[in-house]
């Protein structure tokens, strides 16, 4: 999954080409808030899949699609965005890096969160943007009648993602292989897929 910069980053990318949703509190809260399941689940990821709509390790359109026929507003228009990011950067880094998975398939936990925390602080500490977002999402509203997570598990999340990247984390050596280049690089490629969804959903757009 990619961290919160990068999820940041993506739903702001894409926001700049609807620009309804630019600078929508609510949007950028809803494309950070499907990783409050650690709220609950705290490392145990069991329920992980179910709360990003089937795209945790791949690409599952169709639960996105039923997500968004129900659910309209600008939070879950960012929820589905993030589910969308994750499931490509998945599909990506494993295409991309395969140095990353070790014997078994699995990811070399080691290397990779290394590569994903640095990148993802030295993403905040870069851009004035970044830090800006992060500071709208906590004038959000939070959704009080979501299906998957609570009101209070949105808020404490949206807390705790603030406290992480102010206070800075400890300092980590450069990624080697999921960059900074490579995240934005990332980010740009992981768009198409989301407006080729986003269009099938709300034609009307």
């Amino acid at each position: 999954m990619a961290l919160l910069m990068v999820h940041l980053l993506a739903a702001d990318a894409w926001a700049a080409r609807h620009p309804e949703f630019m600078d929508c509190p609510e949007f950028y809260l809803g494309s950070i808030s499907p990783d409050a399941i650690h709220v609950r689940d705290h490392d145990d990821k069991s329920h992980k899949n179910e709360i990003h709509l089937g795209n945790w390790k791949g690409l599952n359109e169709r639960g996105v699609l039923d997500y968004w026929k129900e659910r309209r507003e600008p939070f879950d228009i960012g929820y589905g965005i993030h589910v969308l990011t994750d499931a490509q950067w998945v599909e990506a880094y494993r295409t991309n890096f395969p140095c990353l998975l070790l014997p078994n398939g699995m990811v070399d936990r080691e290397q990779y969160y290394h590569d994903t925390m640095a990148t993802d602080f030295e993403l905040y500490r870069g851009s004035e943007r970044l830090r800006g977002l992060l500071k709208t999402v906590m004038s959000a509203r939070v959704p009080g009648d979501h299906p998957l997570l609570t009101e209070t598990e949105f808020r404490q999340w949206r807390e705790w993602t603030r406290d992480m990247y102010e206070k800075g984390g400890r300092e980590r050596a450069e990624a080697v292989y999921l960059t900074v280049g490579y995240a934005r690089g990332f980010v740009l490629s992981c768009q198409a897929l989301m407006d080729a969804l986003y269009a099938r959903a709300f034609p009307e757009a």
